[in-house]
């Protein structure tokens, strides 16, 4: 069992804190035992006095060596050996997980000495204390706070008071690094989503997102911790250089909407359109043409109630294509076969600005679309794609998509018409409104 004595002269405040919970009930199994004793116990005088003017002046009291002399003795008669002592002092050493781990590991019996005042006799720590912890670079009322604090630290570390080891060993601290996110249900609050990997069941790539995600918060919020990290392994190299990219890119606002396309919007997304069919371009995808999309394909999808915007403060950032029509094309699927015959919506014709690729705004596409056709009740959304555009092939395995075969599309004289297919099964959701993504 392992035990920790608090000295206080607030021992119900203490002691009604640290039987809560956890604790409480490690306490009930003892794995634990946490008492706390009153100082005022083990005074001599009518008073109860535990304090009195500092020697030399100064303003305030100091509490006096004798009460908590004998208070420390009565804790230590009851045991065979001498427990190690602590003063919690904002002029101890800063406390770490470090040291949670190391008085957790090397003893089994504390003695936590909580001061007040302007603080306590020294002669009393130089001959009872083994060490002086502190919370921190700020200085509180009395040691109660940080009493309890440390005693939490510890004790959650003593063996069968979690239920396994890795309830603390993914934590923040535990091996230098910050703790990565953590996400609960619901799926979607306020706009915002769980990150897909989580849903993905695979657990090599999870953990990988857990760990990229414990590298970035702690080198953006603890420096000094990371620099002391050991980041030399093939893995850990491979993340690093996939952080430095992602944090090169532009940062996405929180307030993107995706809404129907209207005429007026056409002059941005042809400019998005040209944006796109140079890269195109550049990357020698032979995917659009002079002439395709074209103003009145864009025209024709918005009479069918089918084209869609993104906007950043209402400037039209990207856009797509979501139909239910079937298409033609589809039924001739060649190394490979549909997973169903129900009915489908299927994606096209989707870009974003120059300036926000990279911005995770295709994914807001993506996650568009699965919502609309989810809210018709459709369950599989598919797309089609150049078998060069290893870009667009990424960003939809990433959200799940499976690869079906190949289809071949109309295409000019000239132009490569092969296309790689792909689909997701969604999941079915009543009718919503378009929202902030």
């Amino acid at each position: 069992m392992y035990h920790i004595d608090i000295m206080t002269l607030f021992p119900e405040t203490v002691g009604d804190v640290l039987s809560e919970s956890i604790l409480g009930r490690a306490q009930e199994r003892d794995i634990l035992r946490i008492d706390t004793h009153q100082i005022r116990d083990h005074t001599v005088n009518k008073q109860k006095q535990v304090d009195d003017y500092p020697y030399g002046g100064g303003r305030g009291a100091v509490m006096q060596a004798d009460p908590l002399y004998r208070c420390w003795d009565h804790i230590c008669q009851r045991y065979d050996k001498r427990p190690h002592t602590i003063f919690l002092s904002p002029c101890g050493k800063t406390f770490t997980q470090a040291d949670a781990k190391r008085l957790a590991q090397e003893y089994d019996h504390l003695v936590l000495v909580c001061g007040h005042y302007e603080g306590i006799d020294q002669r009393f720590i130089d001959l009872c204390v083994d060490e002086e912890i502190s919370l921190g670079d700020f200085v509180l009322t009395g040691g109660e706070i940080a009493a309890m604090a440390l005693a939490d630290a510890v004790c959650r570390l003593v063996p069968g008071v979690l239920s396994d080891p890795e309830c603390f060993e993914n934590e923040s601290h535990w091996d230098g690094l910050l703790e990565h996110p953590q996400y609960s249900r619901p799926a979607v609050w306020h706009g915002m989503e769980v990150p897909q990997v989580l849903f993905s069941g695979d657990h090599a790539k999870i953990e990988r997102w857990r760990r990229k995600q414990s590298l970035l918060r702690t080198r953006q919020r603890r420096p000094d911790l990371y620099e002391k990290l050991d980041l030399s392994s093939g893995t850990d190299q491979k993340l690093l250089a996939e952080l430095e990219r992602e944090l090169s890119r532009p940062s996405l606002p929180h307030s993107v909407v995706c809404r129907l396309a209207k005429e007026e919007d056409l002059g941005a997304m042809e400019t998005i359109l040209q944006q796109a069919k140079d890269l195109l371009t550049q990357c020698q995808i032979d995917q659009w043409n002079d002439d395709y999309p074209s103003r009145i394909d864009f025209l024709s999808d918005m009479s069918q109630g089918e084209c869609y915007v993104l906007t950043l403060d209402d400037i039209v950032a990207g856009f797509f294509t979501l139909t239910t029509q079937t298409e033609a094309c589809y039924a001739s699927i060649t190394d490979g076969k549909w997973s169903s015959d129900l009915p489908y919506a299927t994606l096209h014709r989707c870009a974003v600005a120059r300036q926000w690729r990279g911005s995770g705004l295709a994914d807001c596409i993506i996650r568009e679309c699965e919502r609309l056709a989810s809210s018709q009740g459709i369950i599989w959304l598919r797309v089609d794609t150049h078998r060069k555009n290893k870009v667009m092939q990424k960003l939809i395995r990433r959200h799940g998509f499976q690869y079906r075969g190949n289809v071949l599309v109309d295409a000019p004289e000239g132009h490569d018409p092969r296309r790689v297919a792909y689909e997701k099964r969604l999941k079915t959701i009543g009718p919503d409104a378009d929202k902030d993504l």
